[in-house]
């Protein structure tokens, strides 16, 4: 059995690197991954959002391990949680083909921290096929593994700067929009003050004619 770790730093906060993990697929850094396909999903009693999602991928089998796995398509199972009061994205996946050749879990955490967001990634490979190539397919699997954590985070990276872009675009949207309602708001505030001015004016004018006619009435002698 081997095990891998490794550790990386967002320097975007963790709501943001959340929603791009749900973007993450497909991307042009892991084609391998073919697709993925949630099979359940619910929020708890504490707001926690429960996923559960099959992802399909191409596992580039090397040809010494042919002899044992023929079917190019790796098939995983992916639990995930999300915590939007500790700020936590955590998941855990395993395969669920091939299982009594090789058992492969990952442990992935997005935890926020302030305006960053830290990633902990784990992994446990083990190989049972046969003592000739159990070795040599954990290093196998072991460097696929790393290859395919820093695609993710190019991967990663790419659809965050498409976050923030969208979220810019939205936020001066809504101030070209807050623009336009406080320009309409003043453009018919000072309509309806000339409108005031005009209808006092006109009837300060009324009433300076109807008294200019009552003087210039002269009295009737009896």
């Amino acid at each position: 059995m081997k095990f891998w770790h490794s550790s990386h730093t967002f320097e975007h906060p963790w709501e943001m690197v959340s929603q791009a993990f749900w973007r993450k697929y497909p991307n042009e850094y892991q084609s391998h991954v073919y697709g993925t396909d949630v099979i359940e999903r619910y929020v708890d009693e504490k707001g926690r959002l429960h996923s559960k999602r099959i992802i399909i991928s191409d596992w580039k089998v090397p040809s010494f391990m042919k002899i044992f796995y023929t079917d190019p398509r790796g098939y995983a199972v992916e639990h995930s949680i999300v915590d939007p009061v500790e700020k936590t994205l955590t998941l855990k996946s395993e395969n669920i083909n091939a299982a009594s050749i090789f058992s492969f879990q990952e442990d992935i955490v997005y935890k926020g921290l302030g305006a960053k967001t830290s990633l902990q990634h784990e992994a446990k490979i083990r190989f049972s096929a046969s003592r000739l190539v159990d070795d040599a397919a954990e290093n196998w699997l072991f460097g696929r593994v790393s290859n395919a954590a820093c695609d993710g985070l190019r991967a990663m990276d790419s659809i965050i700067d498409k976050v923030e872009a969208e979220m810019q675009l939205t936020l001066q949207s809504v101030g070209r929009s807050l623009d336009e309602s406080i320009t309409d708001a003043k453009r018919s505030i000072d309509e309806s003050l000339a409108d005031a001015e005009a209808f006092i004016d006109s009837s300060i004018s009324d009433a300076k004619s109807t008294l200019d006619r009552c003087r210039t009435v002269e009295p009737t002698r009896g």
